[in-house]
């Protein structure tokens, strides 16, 4: 640790509050020692905080800001883990980090494309969970083929919106030069399409795909 002046009050403060917390067995609350201690066993650096032995600078600091970092993403996924409602939402997103088209989409389109990828629409996967129906009994009501309307039947399979999934796929092919996207394994169709994009090709996917979304609704709201 950096030798500090040890005549400074604050320091000398610090000296007095530590002892009475390690008198204590680290129990009291009331200490202000306790919150860096646990701050820092929470990041399993507890180690550095009792043996005073490290050096406060831009590599603690980093490591610091790395560890939170895991630990919020962590928290994260067991959260995320624990609503059903983000069956598709786990399968595009495993990072905790800001999503490109937060910023790229106007807020119409961004709400459009978040209530498809985060389960907060009107499928009946989603409404169906409302009324309490069983998940396999959530059947899409468009169509009529027997499969569960969610959004993976939604965006890739619903044969109600055929024409307009060929059109996306077709714009796709000719804006973002794309050709095999139809071919891709369905996460990776997914995450292409509502996920992390392709490429630098990103934005003008979504902004394709958030076309298909709209002109799909107008025909869904005709049959529900």
């Amino acid at each position: 640790m950096k030798k500090h002046n040890k005549h400074r009050l604050i320091y000398q403060i610090y000296r007095k509050r530590r002892e009475e917390f390690l008198v204590g067995e680290k129990k009291d609350k009331k200490n202000w020692c306790y919150w860096t201690w646990k701050f820092l066993k929470d990041l399993h650096l507890e180690h550095l905080w009792e043996s005073e032995k490290f050096e406060i600078g831009k590599n603690f600091n980093n490591l610091v800001a790395k560890l939170i970092k895991k630990k919020e993403e962590e928290e994260w996924i067991n959260e995320m883990n624990k609503k059903r409602k983000l069956r598709l939402y786990r399968r595009i997103k495993n990072k905790l980090v800001l999503e490109d088209y937060i910023i790229e989409l106007d807020r119409a389109k961004r709400r459009q494309l978040t209530m498809l990828r985060g389960g907060t629409n009107y499928l009946r996967i989603e409404r169906g969970r409302w009324v309490g129906e069983r998940e396999e009994e959530r059947l899409c009501n468009v169509c009529l083929c027997q499969e569960v309307e969610d959004e993976r039947h939604f965006l890739l399979a619903c044969p109600m919106y055929v024409r307009q999934r060929v059109e996306m796929f077709d714009r796709i092919r000719e804006k973002c030069k794309l050709d095999y996207v139809e071919q891709m394994e369905e996460e990776w169709q997914l995450n292409v399409l509502i996920g992390i994009g392709w490429k630098k090709k990103g934005k003008e996917i979504r902004e394709i795909v958030v076309k298909y979304i709209r002109e799909a609704n107008n025909i869904r709201n005709k049959y529900i």
